[in-house]
């Protein structure tokens, strides 16, 4: 199935945040390339961080404030297998059971929207609707098994759309100061497929546990070109930097949207 990659050169002492990044196998044969797997496989392995953290010594004022912790980049080594089997075994895995014995901090899924010529990040994901056939031929038979497990059914009781616990407004905002000239935007609709399912699962199974689903899917456009990957691998860091920097502030303020009014939908 794959494992995570593991980076070198990394040093004990040094407080990392970890962010664990998938992409997709292709899926159709009109596109033998899926330009996810071609960003996500040429991340730099860490991305400087500009968030500050502030000691707690007691008689420090102002607080101390620790060097900014770096955010490291840890991919998992294989494109996904675009099937809901597959998907559905592999996000616990990523999340809870990887083999290099740690729990990632943050997930950024990133497929591929071959009808949408700009980069999206979603905000939503959806348990039903996936009547589309996979790679392998197969349909989602999930509206049978709700009813044929009954409360044992894999996403029972979880509700028909979870959103990402991170701070989304402030972090659209940050994203899209950083990239001024392309055209980025906020979807509210995955697409019912593989990448709303991913995205999906990663939300459900951290709703389960009871713990913030650090989660987010980077929708990005299907040209595969050497200088549409290199752009793509610049605007995925930038919204990496924008997922963990805008999720630290956020721990420290409250209400964090409260001064961003809420990005619509820009499909």
């Amino acid at each position: 199935m794959g494992s995570i990659k593991e980076n070198e050169n990394t040093s004990p002492e040094q407080e990392e945040i970890r962010v664990l990044v998938t992409g997709f196998a292709p899926f159709r044969s009109q596109y033998p390339i899926n330009p996810s797997w071609e960003i996500v496989s040429r991340l730099p392995s860490y991305v400087p961080s500009n968030a500050q953290v502030e000691g707690h010594h007691p008689h420090a004022k102002p607080p101390l404030q620790k060097e900014p912790r770096r955010i490291r980049i840890d991919n998992y080594e294989a494109p996904v297998h675009v099937g809901y089997k597959a998907v559905r075994e592999l996000v616990p895995v990523l999340l809870d059971e990887n083999p290099n014995g740690f729990e990632p901090d943050y997930i950024l899924h990133v497929g591929m929207a071959s009808g949408r010529p700009f980069y999206s990040c979603e905000r939503r994901g959806h348990r039903t609707g996936y009547f589309m056939r996979d790679v392998d031929g197969k349909i989602l038979n999930d509206e049978f098994d709700r009813i044929k497990e009954g409360d044992k059914w894999i996403w029972h009781d979880c509700p028909e759309e979870l959103l990402t616990s991170l701070p989304f407004d402030r972090m659209f905002h940050q994203w899209k100061e950083a990239c001024p000239e392309v055209d980025i935007r906020i979807s509210e609709d995955a697409g019912n497929y593989l990448c709303d399912f991913i995205y999906y699962t990663s939300l459900a199974h951290r709703y389960k546990q009871h713990r913030p689903n650090k989660a987010m899917f980077l929708h990005v456009p299907l040209a595969s070109d050497d200088e549409s990957i290199r752009k793509g691998v610049e605007i995925t860091i930038e919204l990496i930097r924008a997922m963990v920097e805008c999720d630290l502030k956020a721990k420290d303020t409250v209400g964090d949207n409260s001064d961003f009014p809420e990005e619509k939908e820009g499909l």
